[in-house]
């Protein structure tokens, strides 16, 4: 047994200021004892849990000194009250996890190596005083990473009963076993976030398949300026939240934290009031970076927070997802939150057979750098996404919303370019777009990402069939070009193709040559993609086309087989097919008006003059007088049965503007580069046709188009 120390009166001078102060201080500790200490507003006062009995009074004597928790152990108090000085918990580390410590005669407490110690008897027990933090250099954490922690840290959660703050300073702590937190808010706190292994604070996630920290039914607390880093992991997550049933976890926050190298990152389930701020995540190999809820309506997970912070998988972890909601969530926010890399960004999906995600929210921030959908709408009743970047590397699209999304999703201010595919692709109901850009999708429509044609063959049907060979990973109804296939030339073209399998699809077209090789073939993406399935769908105020960076491979802005839709006042300028193609059956509810790239005619202006045509004006049909409203006339259509003539429109008598017209036998259409406006707002203008310049004239038919501008 190590020799029992010397208790002098001057016997430690570490840690003071001056000698002077440290003399002043010991007197005051020694005279006022702890009870007096908290009076007097000082630090280091007795905790809660670890106070001296009630009515007990500490002895007032000067204080000795132990150089090590073993030479602590070894050290019997002699009298209850008494105080000792540890200089640390090792005595190799003078200064680490060290303090000032009270003898407790009648304690019988468990020795949790960090604020109670035993030494050596069943009864007395040396104690640390502390209210609502410890340290875990106390419970003899060295920060070298070099032994496991788990039991340490978990006696440091476990010496907080009623909650308070598990501090750590810089360096790393090893974690082989899952730390748990039941009930109580417990916050780890750390000397900060980093991605510089030197530096800061770094609990080192080693738990092979299960869980690192494990948070069951707490209420409050969370982790803040740290780094929570796995090491070899091949299951579990970072951080995992469980209750009983009918409990949760609530009011958990996580502010600067760093999620680095894990299997799962997150799995948030019975989770009430969960914030994250700046915090980030990055390097998960597993299934996912944060699941939410992804289990029953039971351990919903409502709501939940993310405010600047980023999400990554990895680059080189192109399976994973980042961000899965599954089962019932409640109310789901991003603020200011990058989705990066990885599989699928942000997916709303429901396979646990209850209800869906209930409502999603994502202001600012986006997703760019994923390799599946960066947002997936499989299931849920609201999602909302406003000035939201939106990319992605893969061949998919940036936004798939399914058919078993039955709610309300909004886009708003969004700017989503960049997909291999189609930048909005949605068979749901209640889809809004509106101010958004969507342009340079379908990056992928090139012969640089073609599937190699091995056959071209007759289907059942008889058509052509075609085999790749390897799977293409197409939809029936996509666009595909076909190109360089020998012999079955009929292929050679561009296609809506009906998928078979893997590596088969057929095209709607009669296979008539029998194949001799080659061949390559390739798919095509658009703006919006509109499904036959969908409803209600708006889509008001985007661009839609190309932009002034990047490459633009959109055949079309707007692609549409649904029939209850609104596409208006869009610029769909710069798609290289055409503004849109439409294949659905048009209904009373299909509305595409007054697109920008898109020819609009809201009415003609029609004469007709049979028999001999003279020079002079005529009436037109169908409009006499323009009251009320202002056009714009932009195309003349006209043909005379014989002869020839000049044809202009004339407004109140006078000529609208522009030249006249020639009208000959055969039917001409002229778009006008300059339209012509005709303003009856202020008072009605008479419209006449005005014909010039007869020879001969026979049976003139004559038409102007016309824009209503206001």
């Amino acid at each position: 047994m190590p020799q029992q120390p010397q208790r002098t009166a001057d016997h430690d001078q570490s840690d003071r200021p001056s000698p002077a102060q440290g003399t002043v201080r010991r007197r005051a500790f020694a005279a006022l004892g702890l009870a007096g200490l908290t009076a007097a507003g000082t630090t280091a006062v007795a905790g809660t849990a670890h106070a001296s009995p009630a009515g007990k009074a500490l002895l007032q004597s000067a204080l000795g000194s132990v150089a090590s928790v073993d030479a602590l152990r070894a050290t019997p108090g002699s009298t209850d009250g008494e105080q000792i000085q540890l200089l640390g918990y090792r005595a190799d580390l003078p200064g680490v996890g060290g303090g000032t410590l009270y003898w407790d005669a009648g304690a019988t407490e468990k020795d949790d190596g960090g604020t109670v110690f035993a030494a050596g008897g069943a009864t007395g027990r040396w104690k640390r005083p502390h209210a609502a933090h410890v340290d875990l250099a106390w419970f003899g954490v060295d920060g070298t990473g070099t032994q496991d922690d788990s039991a340490r840290v978990q006696a440091a959660v476990d010496s907080l009963p009623a909650g308070g703050i598990v501090e750590a300073g810089p360096g790393k702590i090893l974690l082989n076993k899952t730390v748990t937190v039941t009930g109580v808010p417990v916050i780890f706190a750390g000397a900060g976030c980093t991605d510089t292994d030197d530096y800061a604070t770094h609990y080192i996630v080693a738990t092979g398949a299960s869980d690192g920290f494990v948070l069951n039914a707490v209420h409050g607390g969370g982790m803040r300026d740290l780094v929570l880093k796995g090491s070899g992991l091949t299951g579990g997550s970072l951080v995992a939240t469980q209750a009983p049933t009918g409990q949760r976890n609530y009011m958990v926050a996580f502010t600067g934290v760093r999620f680095q190298d894990g299997y799962n990152g997150m799995t948030l389930r019975s989770c009430n009031t969960f914030r994250f701020r700046n915090c980030v995540w990055n390097g998960f190999n597993g299934s996912y970076v944060i699941l939410l809820n992804g289990a029953d309506d039971d351990s919903r997970a409502d709501p939940v927070e993310f405010v600047q912070c980023g999400i990554a998988a990895g680059t080189a972890n192109t399976g994973v997802d980042n961000v899965v909601v599954d089962g019932l969530g409640g109310s789901l926010k991003f603020i200011a939150t990058a989705v990066l890399f990885g599989r699928h960004g942000l997916w709303l999906k429901n396979t646990t057979g209850g209800s869906y995600p209930k409502f999603v929210y994502f202001e600012g921030g986006g997703f760019e750098n994923g390799h599946g959908y960066p947002v997936l709408l499989d299931a849920g009743a609201q999602a909302q996404f406003a000035n939201v970047y939106v990319s992605c590397d893969g061949e998919l699209d940036n936004v798939r919303i399914n058919p078993g999304f039955t709610g309300t999703a909004l886009f708003t201010g969004c700017i989503i370019r960049g997909s291999g595919r189609n930048g909005i692709d949605t068979a749901s109901t209640r889809v809004t777009v509106t101010g958004c850009v969507i342009g340079n999708n379908g990056h992928t429509a090139h012969p640089n990402y073609a599937r190699t044609v091995t056959k071209a063959e007759q289907s059942p049907a008889g058509k052509v069939r075609v085999t790749t060979a390897a799977a293409h990973g197409w939809e029936t109804g996509d666009r595909v070009t076909v190109l360089d296939v020998a012999g079955t030339t009929e292929a050679n073209a561009k296609w809506r193709i009906d998928v078979v399998n893997a590596t088969q699809f057929d095209l709607p077209v009669d296979f008539a040559h029998a194949y001799t090789g080659g061949g390559t073939c390739y798919r095509h993406g658009a703006g919006v993609n509109i499904r036959a399935g969908a409803t209600r769908t708006t889509v008001i105020g985007n661009a839609i086309g190309s932009l002034a960076d990047g490459t633009n491979r959109q055949d079309y802005a707007v692609v549409c087989d649904a029939s209850d839709v609104l596409v208006a006042d869009n610029d769909l300028q710069g798609n290289l097919t055409a503004p849109y193609l439409l294949t659905g059956t048009a209904t009373a509810q299909t509305r595409f008006t007054a697109n920008k790239g898109v020819e609009q005619i809201d009415g003609w202006l029609v004469a007709t003059v049979p028999g001999a045509v003279t020079d002079g004006v005529y009436d037109f049909g169908n409009l006499l007088y323009l009251s009320g409203q202002r056009i714009r006339v932009t195309k003349v259509t006209r043909k005379l049965a014989a002869g020839t003539c000049d044809v202009r429109l004339d407004a109140d008598t006078a000529s609208a503007g522009g030249s006249a017209l020639a009208a000959t036998t055969a039917v001409q259409t002229t778009t006008l580069s300059s339209p012509l406006s005709v303003d009856g707002t202020a008072t009605p203008v008479r419209l006449h046709a005005h014909v010039l310049a007869a020879a001969g004239a026979q049976g003139l038919e004559v038409q102007f188009a016309y824009q209503i501008i206001g």
